[in-house]
């Protein structure tokens, strides 16, 4: 369960945010910004600000879409040491399982990054590096 507050992961089944004590289960409101027409247009928010497509093909090369959707950590580890982990796991795997196990990775990888994009969680654990305060 991430925090609605500042976006940092939280055990399923607390009641506080680890981080920052915010009540977890409550929506926080975001303030909404009138334009020049006078209308009320909703604040942006960070699943909508990276292209899902480019954060896809970015992970087919050993997880680089976790930078460009601006990931701190991959599984715990920094997410730049994630993707050099991958690359060496990939190279193994490719000499000692003719490929096809390296293209199954790339492949779970990209799909991950499609699914974070998208603003869903995706099943690689992973906690944002920015989160969007208005």
């Amino acid at each position: 369960m991430f925090c609605s507050n500042c976006g940092a992961p939280n055990p399923d089944g607390v009641s506080f945010c680890a981080k920052c004590g915010t009540a977890l289960g409550q929506e926080v409101s975001a303030p909404v910004q009138a334009s020049q027409g006078g209308s009320m247009a909703p604040a942006p928010t960070m699943a909508g600000a990276k292209n899902r497509f480019v954060a896809a093909i970015l992970n087919l090369f050993w997880g680089i879409g976790y930078l460009y959707l601006g990931y701190k950590k991959i599984f715990g580890l920094q997410t730049i040491l994630f993707v050099i982990v991958v690359f060496i796991i990939d190279i193994v795997l490719s000499i000692f399982g003719l490929g096809i196990v390296s293209l199954i990775l790339v492949l779970v990888l990209a799909y991950d990054g499609y699914v974070k994009a998208k603003g869903k969680k995706g099943f690689i654990s992973a906690e944002p590096a920015m989160v969007y305060q208005p």
